[in-house]
């Protein structure tokens, strides 16, 4: 994929608007951020949809952190560097366990309402690959939902926050390998907004599979802007896959999370015989890595011929389970599924990706003024494999670094300007909205059957090929709407995650090489 700019631009003047800091996101990474600038700085806020469509919203389990007196960071941070098979950056991985309580803390000064205990303590929970109790949760199993609500909630009151509600980014003007601005679309037009430091934490890519928990937009607009822009982006094949999601009888777009806390307070995966098939197979049996969770249903569900395994809660009572996750319970008792009596059939789907932009311990990319947190960022702390829980710490920890280090750091701007000229290559291939769609079917359709969880030579050659013809037919294209930009930057990533498959041979954490 070889275009700078995506749509098409002649000498064409647009509106410009001016900025200290641009924030692309609206889920936890980017608030969090927005919240820790300086208030005596004009920040735009851009978010293609709402504050309530984002990837933190839908977060279920919790925040790791250590909060209790029989823990420490150094466990926390042994507990990371395992769950990620070797490749984590374990300074990066030190900052985030050893800064985390503090922004825990932060979050209950601004009134996050995590549960508590009778006591009036923080109830404290496990979930996969933790050796301890270190995950608080918001609302039982509702933590990215309150915690986004809560966030959101400040920032819409800070006057210095402007928000850009159903604005697309569509990319990242660059001047001298430094940000110039964002070229952005709302409404039927164009804008540029201006400025020399800009934020990105749009989140991953969960949808280019055809199975996954990412909300419907999640394609990596972000990660495919920042590329064009001259951004280094590693490790786009280390992809997770959750190992509890919801059956579904139907098509959907996003499937239904059963959260891992909920093997935390004792559920265990059965086949439809009902045996135990975890136990023995890692000292954590059912609380394993969620790599080797997935692996593990996969092999069984081919050993036994089952369409899906079964999570048994039946070592709950209803009380508690409701209590302690209300979405969970009414999500399932809305399928006719009595829990927790009834046992929940699962399958694994595509949760999140540990590669993205590469980012430095102050969020920094090889951009000047170009920042990235959260999931399209890589940060080196998840390495091969994500830690259950640390993916809302990252946005927090790094979301308010990034922030920190603008207020240190804040490169003004020269000038100030009204509009702006751009002028950019020419395309001549028009496509139909019929090929477009068939196009965004057969990405899902290409990684999910060749660039999954289990994932052979052969398979990721032939995704390569389906891709690259794709891209051949993309790439004089005339792009001239959001759900164009949507597909082009679908198909960029999933080119990014073959690529990178292809080129990792070995099999480590998530990216799970099968010999034909």
């Amino acid at each position: 994929m070889k275009r700078r700019i995506l749509p098409d631009f002649e000498n064409e003047t647009i509106q410009a608007y001016n900025f200290d800091v641009i924030i692309v996101g609206t889920g936890v990474a980017g608030l969090y951020a927005a919240l820790n600038l300086d208030e005596d700085l004009e920040v735009a806020v851009v978010t293609k949809a709402n504050i309530d469509e984002s990837n933190s919203y839908l977060a279920q389990g919790g925040i790791a952190a250590v909060m209790t007196a029989d823990d420490n960071y150094h466990n926390h941070v042994e507990d990371t560097l395992v769950a990620g098979a070797g490749l984590c950056n374990r300074e990066a991985v030190e900052v985030l366990c050893e800064e985390g309580p503090s922004d825990i803390h932060k979050l209950i000064e601004m009134q996050v309402p995590f549960d508590v205990n009778e006591d009036g303590d923080l109830q404290i929970t496990r979930e996969g690959g933790h050796h301890h109790r270190r995950i608080v949760h918001c609302g039982g199993d509702a933590t990215g939902r309150e915690t986004t609500k809560q966030l959101g909630n400040i920032a819409l009151t800070k006057e210095n926050l402007h928000f850009f509600f159903g604005t697309y980014l569509v990319d990242i003007i660059t001047k001298d390998n430094a940000v110039f601005g964002a070229l952005v679309h709302t409404g039927d037009e164009y804008k540029l907004l201006r400025s020399n430091n800009i934020i990105v934490a749009s989140g991953g890519c969960g949808q280019i599979y055809r199975y996954t928990t990412s909300p419907l937009g999640s394609v990596g607009d972000g990660i495919a802007a920042c590329a064009r822009a001259g951004a280094v982006v590693n490790d786009m094949e280390l992809v997770q896959f959750h190992p509890t999601t919801l059956v579904s009888k139907g098509k959907e777009d996003r499937l239904f999370l059963i959260s891992e806390a909920v093997r935390g307070e004792g559920g265990i995966l059965r086949n439809s015989k009902g045996e135990a098939f975890m136990q023995g197979k890692h000292e954590l049996a059912d609380l394993a890595p969620r790599d080797i969770v997935t692996r593990e249903i996969l092999k069984e569900l081919a050993r036994v011929g089952d369409p899906n395994a079964w999570l048994d809660v039946s070592s709950m009572s209803e009380e508690f389970f409701s209590t302690r996750f209300p979405t969970i319970y009414g999500e399932c008792k809305s399928r006719g599924i009595n829990v927790p009596h009834d046992m929940i059939p699962v399958h694994p789907a595509q949760h999140y990706l540990m590669g993205g932009v590469k980012t430095d311990l102050n969020s920094r990319t090889n951009v000047k003024g170009l920042y990235c947190c959260g999931e399209c960022a890589e940060t080196g702390i998840h390495g091969a494999n994500r830690l259950a829980s640390n993916s809302l710490l990252e946005c927090l920890v790094f979301g308010r670094r990034a922030a920190q280090y603008i207020n240190n750091n804040f490169i003004p701007l020269a000038d100030e300007i009204s509009e702006y000229t751009i002028t950019t290559e020419h395309h001549t291939k028009r496509l139909t909205l019929d090929e477009y769609h068939k196009i965004e079917s057969t990405v899902k359709d290409t990684m999910s059957d060749y660039v999954g969880p289990i994932r052979t030579p052969s398979g990721l050659r032939k995704a390569k090929e389906i891709l690259t013809a794709i891209s051949d037919r993309l790439d004089n294209a005339i792009l001239e709407t959001p759900y164009e930009f949507k597909v082009f930057n679908g198909v960029t990533n999933a080119l990014m995650v073959v690529d990178g498959a292809i080129a990792r041979k070995e099999s480590v954490g998530s990216h799970y090489i099968v010999n034909d």
